[in-house]
Order: structure tokens, then C-alpha cells, then sequence
């Protein structure tokens, strides 16, 4: 096993360092001005006039936050400068607080919505900063946006966060994360915990630890289902709306395996690891039994109860399939699970990688061919297919996923020489 572990972790590492990071450097980069691209076609040329999102460059801060320090290095270093700079000084509003949602090319205001789901990504690439940089600035940044956020969106009557505010934080109903704008949704507090954990990481807060706390349970109590999949969207007293029901979607699914133990983990409540625990494993599985191709690849999602099986696989499932299972296997032992993951990797090696223009491409079909175009009847939630990078397509999930492998597969080694 020790063998099989340093061969994949290789293979990861070279993703990383020798295609993924590149990649973003050469072609991410607005060499006009000084932030990063709107958008790349898969020729690796900018398309002109594309607004640049929030959610975007929070997510190359991340990103290449954690990349300084897992491999220091001066050019990742600066493209995590890079991605904090154009954060505070286009998208940080000095008069409202929070941060707007795009910004047009020349870095002026584009659209002034507050997003919860935006604020989360700006405060979890926020603390990856910290954490690299040690910067005072930065911490007092973060706290003041927490300090927004709980004002802000916060449901002060039930329980969890609502969705979308105009910029001086009017709740507005239009521009939610979700189908029908209801007012709440699963993948709006997904994120909220993400960043809440990572906040909590550095910073021993005790809103900040009740808080996650809380965002734990509403997951336990309110968003997971029996059958281990998520619920999607909200009324406002936390019931999952009737025609979500009937509805699963495989990568928040698989993502969310992981991501809940690691805050549980952060948290430090070993009653809540342990339970975690047990989910991890039962999500995994529950995702592993519907939507787990038999050549590694993740479907989309399933409708009507399971009846339609959307089976196109896009980029970011792939990546959060890979840490998922390698979560499970963690927890269980079981060799079944680092077997799911290593063939989730052969098609992603052999299918969703361009190893002939670098990066991912957004959307491949069953058997593996790319998509190059949007196809009118399966179009594409949000991100498009004939790009490279656009608002949503970004460095964060494989990423993140070839650096959490490399870690985990570390920790397992470390762990076995102990």
C-alpha cells in the first residue's frame, strides 16, 4: 500500500505543480491592469468584456495562499498578493461593508449585490491569508466582515442565513442560490461553514465556535437526509421545499462528506467528530451506490427521485469525488473506497485534464469527450463549457483536491513510520 500511496501521490503532485499552478500564472493573470482574467477561452485567450466575479478571485486567493504554504515559492506568493489586492481595493465596500459580487473589467463596480455565499468565499480565502501572510490587516479585515455577516445575514428568527442583499444589506429576493428564490439553500451554508472553520481556525472566537456549532446541527438536523444526500433548497423555517425533494446533487454531496467532519474536526468537539465520522462514510457510500460511473465518473445529479440520472461530469464533482473517497477510506479502512478514488482519478487523468492546453475542461459526456460548446437541451449551471476560466470555473476544487491527496496521503504515511 505504502507503494501505491507515494505512485498517486506523484501523479497529484506533478498535477499541481506541473499543470494546475502554471497554468493560472500564464493565462489567469490580467496583464492589462492589475487583477486576474474574467474569463479564458479554451484557446487560453481572455474574452473581452467579461465582468470579474467575487467568487473568482477569492477562490485564487485561496488557492495560491495554500500553495505558498505547502511549496513556498515567490510566484505564488505574489498571485496570493495579487488576489488580496484587487479584493480590498475593487471588491471591498469601504461604505457598506461586505464585498460586491463583480466588478467590470477596468475594476470598476459592476454589480453591487451582496452575496452570502460571496462573503463566505471572501472570508475563507481571507483566513488561508492570514495564515500565509500573518498580516494584522488582514485578521481585522476578517473580523469585520464576520461581524457584518451575523448582523447582516443572519436569520435572527429561525435558524441559518438568508441568501442576497442589495449593497446597503436590504434583503432582496431575487439573485438567491437557488431554483425558485427560496430563501434559504444548502449550498449558501455549505460554504458558510467552510468559512466559519477556517475562521474559527484562526481565530478562537466563541461566536465564531457557537456558530459553527450551530451550522454543524442545522446540517445534522435539517439538511442531511436519511438516505445520506443533501436537501437543496429551504423555506424559511428550515424545510426543504417540496420539489427539491426528489432531487440529489452528487458533488455537494461528495463535498460536503469531507468538508462537515473537517469543521467538526477544527471545532475540536469529539462528540460531533465521531458522529461526523459516521456520516462521512454513509455519504460517501450513498454517492458511491447512484452516482459513481463504473469508469470513476461522477454524474451531475439525479432527478424524479432517481428516475433521471444527469450523466454528463463536470469538473468540479470529478475533484471533490477525489477527497471524498480518500476521506472515507481514511475513516473506514476500507480498500473499496481508495479504489473508487483511484479510478475517479484515471478518468479525470485520461478524460477531464487537457494535456494538450493545460487545466480542466468544464463538462465532459459520459463516455469521457468533452464538451466545447453549451448544448441547448443540458446547459450548464452558471459556468460555460467553451472556457477555461469565467466566474465560477476556477483553481479552487482541483486545486484544492491535488493539495488535500498530497496531505492526507503524507499524514498516512507519517502515520504508518510513527
Amino acid at each position: 500500500m505504502n507503494t501505491e500511496l507515494l505512485k498517486y501521490r506523484k501523479q497529484f503532485e506533478m498535477e499541481l505543480l506541473e499543470d494546475i499552478f502554471p497554468y493560472w500564472i500564464k493565462y489567469g493573470v490580467d496583464n492589462n491592469g492589475d487583477g486576474f482574467y474574467g474569463a479564458i477561452d479554451l484557446d487560453n485567450k481572455p474574452v473581452a468584456g467579461i465582468n470579474k466575479s467575487c467568487v473568482l478571485n477569492a477562490r485564487i486567493l485561496w488557492t495560491f495562499s495554500e500553495a505558498d504554504l505547502m511549496y513556498p515559492n515567490p510566484k505564488y506568493k505574489e498571485m496570493a498578493d495579487r488576489a488580496y489586492n484587487v479584493l480590498i481595493n475593487h471588491f471591498y465596500d469601504e461604505a457598506f461593508g461586505g464585498f460586491f459580487m463583480e466588478i467590470a473589467p477596468d475594476n470598476s463596480m459592476a454589480n453591487s449585490i451582496k452575496h452570502t455565499y460571496a462573503q463566505a468565499f471572501a472570508i475563507y480565502a481571507l483566513c488561508k491569508y492570514y495564515e500565509q501572510s500573518k498580516s494584522e490587516n488582514v485578521l481585522q479585515l476578517i473580523q469585520k466582515t464576520f461581524e457584518v455577516l451575523e448582523d447582516k445575514t443572519k436569520d435572527k428568527n429561525n435558524l441559518g442565513y438568508f441568501e442576497a442583499f442589495t449593497r446597503e444589506w436590504q434583503l432582496i429576493e431575487e439573485n438567491r442560490m437557488a431554483d425558485n428564490n427560496e430563501p434559504k439553500s444548502m449550498n449558501t451554508h455549505l460554504h458558510v461553514l467552510e468559512a466559519y472553520a477556517a475562521l474559527y481556525k484562526v481565530w478562537k472566537n466563541d461566536l465564531v465556535e457557537n456558530r459553527l456549532r450551530e451550522l454543524l446541527m442545522i446540517f445534522l438536523d435539517k439538511i442531511i437526509r436519511p438516505s445520506g444526500h443533501l436537501g437543496i433548497f429551504f423555506d424559511i423555517d428550515f424545510n426543504e421545499v417540496e420539489h427539491t425533494k426528489g432531487t440529489n446533487s452528487f458533488g455537494h454531496d461528495i463535498e460536503a462528506s469531507w468538508l462537515l467532519l473537517e469543521a467538526a474536526e477544527i471545532l475540536g468537539d469529539e462528540n460531533l467528530i465521531e458522529k461526523y465520522k459516521i456520516v462521512a462514510v454513509k455519504m460517501a457510500d450513498a454517492v458511491e451506490r447512484v452516482a459513481v460511473d463504473k469508469d470513476g465518473g461522477l454524474f451531475l445529479e439525479s432527478t424524479r427521485f432517481g428516475s433521471h440520472i444527469r450523466t454528463n461530469k463536470h469538473w468540479w464533482p470529478q475533484a471533490e469525488t477525489l477527497v471524498g473517497f480518500m476521506n472515507a477510506f481514511q475513516i473506514s479502512g476500507n480498500r473499496k473506497h481508495w479504489e473508487t478514488m483511484i479510478l475517479s482519478w484515471d478518468f479525470i487523468n485520461k478524460h477531464v485534464i487537457d494535456h494538450e492546453r493545460g487545466e480542466w475542461f468544464t463538462k465532459v459526456n459520459r463516455l469521457g469527450v468533452p464538451f466545447l460548446e453549451e448544448p441547448e437541451n443540458d446547459p450548464s449551471p452558471y459556468y460555460r463549457n467553451d472556457w477555461k476560466i469565467d466566474p465560477w470555473k476556477c483553481p479552487y476544487h482541483n486545486g484544492r483536491a491535488m493539495m488535500e491527496l498530497v496531505k492526507r496521503i503524507d499524514l498516512i504515511n507519517n502515520k504508518q513510520h510513527e
